[in-house]
């Protein structure tokens, strides 16, 4: 029984140590504060760069005729 039980000590601290890695993987997978923040700039860059196109191509009547040309061709 003590042969046993010396072997079982060092598979208890590799299982340990391998549930502590998962542990902390599965931590450092978690999403934080700071990393939705993140995310959110990275959102609201996307859509003021989209504002800003759509600004452009209203302040630029070629480019409204160039649209409602194609839209007048598309109707007939």
């Amino acid at each position: 029984m003590t042969d046993t039980a010396s072997h079982s000590v060092p598979e208890q601290r590799k299982f340990l140590r391998a549930l502590a890695a998962v542990w902390a993987f599965l931590q450092s997978m978690e999403s934080t504060s700071f990393d939705y923040t993140l995310d959110r700039i990275e959102r609201l860059d996307l859509e003021v760069g989209r504002l800003k196109d759509e600004m452009r191509q209203s302040r630029d009547p070629g480019a409204v005729d160039a649209h409602n040309a194609g839209t007048a061709a598309l109707k007939q």
